[in-house]
């Protein structure tokens, strides 16, 4: 229950900051930075490992999509091959 309520006020957090960019104009994820720079030199704050699964669905995969419908279809028409290698991989051999 701990992880959920330490992810949950990292969401608000989050949230929190993206309100304060947008009003002040600055980059979002200079604040972030910021943050957590901030938040990681505060002496007594205890240490959180979030599973890696958790992390790339609730932080990765939401800044993944915000990014594609930030892109401009010019420049996917563009480098249509760059990204079409690097969105479905080149299969490797298991071994």
């Amino acid at each position: 229950m701990r992880v959920f309520e330490v992810v949950i006020a990292l969401l608000v957090g989050g949230a929190a900051l993206a309100a304060v960019a947008r009003r002040i104009g600055a980059p979002y994820p200079a604040l972030v930075a910021l943050a957590g720079a901030a938040l990681a030199l505060i002496p007594g704050v205890p240490t959180l490992v979030l599973d890696p699964e958790l992390a790339l669905a609730l932080f990765v995969a939401p800044v993944l999509l915000d990014a594609a419908f930030d892109s401009s279809p010019r420049d996917l028409r563009a480098n249509w091959r760059a990204v079409t290698s690097l969105a479905l991989g080149r299969p490797t051999a298991c071994s």
